[in-house]
């Protein structure tokens, strides 16, 4: 299957034509006559399809990223070697879709319904002006080709009796993710999260899920009262200059079972060094000059949370929020400044679009398109 080959050949649309070629589906759709919608090779990032009614629409090599597809109707659609990194798919409905060779890398699908669709390994061939080329996104990252939804959001997705053979799952977030009856030869979980997933219905060997995190242990649990503690002995140092209580180092804690403990509540300067702390709230807190280096934080919120001087190197932020985030530098007693810190974190700057910045995300130490390689 072939598809124009440079973006300049691509077809564009402006949101008028977009709206009138979707109207005219829909109506074909319903049976009241209309046009099926092709937009085979089509540039299409950014486009918005949200709660659009797309059931057998043709998305064939189109490139898709960062589209908002929310809530749309895509049943026996065709999105084969379409490009949808960074899209935004929660709650929308694949059903029979014919999803091959697509990248889903770093885009949003909770509680999105991929049930019977065909995801199996694909490529596309380009010609264009400048000669013949093929595009496989999967096999641009790893050797298992098959369709990519590496560091993407999974979280309550179903894929019933999908065809998954060789799919990727490197560090995407799969809590309370079905795959009841699917078929996953050669899939990779390397790094995912998997938390409320029935291990026995991906069927697969043990080295598939290597370096993945897996429900909230009996030990975990355990601990949790006793570092409920050191938080609120953190909060009494905090709030008398140091005169009582003693700040808190969680370094390396699995922080899970404290829930939404960290929401709304004055942390200056604690230690998270290592935690995971995957899907933690911790908006509207005052966490100036904390420490998350290294830490698991796929997921969080950090939305209207004070984080001044901060510093997340190296830490894993995929899918973490920072709406209205305070991220500032932060001036010391002794004249230092911390500046915040996201140096080698994997956040992408689209992350914090809607953050309170001081500096440049460059001087944030986070650069276009970084991304953490696993």
């Amino acid at each position: 299957m072939s598809a124009p080959n440079t973006a300049e050949e691509r077809a564009t649309y402006t949101p008028a034509d977009l709206h009138r070629i979707l109207t005219e589906h829909e109506r074909y759709v319903s049976g009241r006559g209309g046009t099926r919608a092709s937009f085979k090779g089509a540039l299409l990032d950014g486009a918005d399809f949200s709660g659009r009614r797309l059931d057998e629409a043709d998305f064939t090599g189109a490139s898709m990223a960062g589209a908002n597809l929310a809530g749309a109707k895509l049943t026996r659609a065709s999105l084969y070697c379409a490009d949808l990194r960074h899209a935004t798919l929660h709650n929308t409905h694949l059903e029979q879709a014919d999803i091959r060779g697509a990248s889903f890398r770093g885009a949003d699908l909770s509680h999105a319904v991929l049930d019977h669709a065909d995801l199996r390994s694909a490529t596309m061939m380009l010609v264009g002006m400048r000669g013949v080329s093929l595009v496989d996104y999967g096999k641009q990252n790893n050797a298992f080709g098959g369709v990519d939804f590496s560091n993407s959001s999974l979280c309550h997705a179903s894929f019933g009796k999908a065809k998954l053979d060789g799919a990727i799952f490197h560090g995407a977030m799969l809590m309370g993710t079905s795959f009841r009856g699917a078929r996953l030869t050669n899939a990779s979980f390397t790094g995912a999260v998997l938390m409320g997933v029935n291990l026995l219905e991906l069927n697969l060997p043990p080295e598939t899920f290597a370096g993945c995190v897996f429900d909230i242990s009996a030990e975990a649990r355990a601990k949790a009262p006793a570092l409920a503690e050191k938080l609120l002995q953190h909060q009494r140092w905090v709030f008398s200059n140091g005169t009582e209580g003693v700040g808190a180092c969680l370094d390396g804690e699995d922080l899970r079972p404290l829930a939404d403990q960290f929401a709304g509540r004055n942390l200056i300067g604690l230690s998270l060094r290592g935690a995971i702390a995957i899907g933690l709230d911790f908006s509207h807190s005052e966490l100036q000059g904390a420490k998350f280096d290294g830490a698991d934080l796929r997921g969080a919120n950090f939305s209207n949370s004070e984080l001044s001087g901060a510093s997340f190197h190296v830490s894993r932020l995929a899918h973490a929020r920072f709406t209205g985030a305070k991220l500032g530098n932060l001036h010391l007693r002794n004249g230092e400044v911390l500046a915040p810190n996201f140096l080698g974190a994997d956040a992408e700057p689209e992350q914090l679009r809607d953050a309170v910045l001081e500096e440049s995300l460059a001087a944030l130490g986070l650069a276009s398109g970084s991304e953490v390689e696993l």
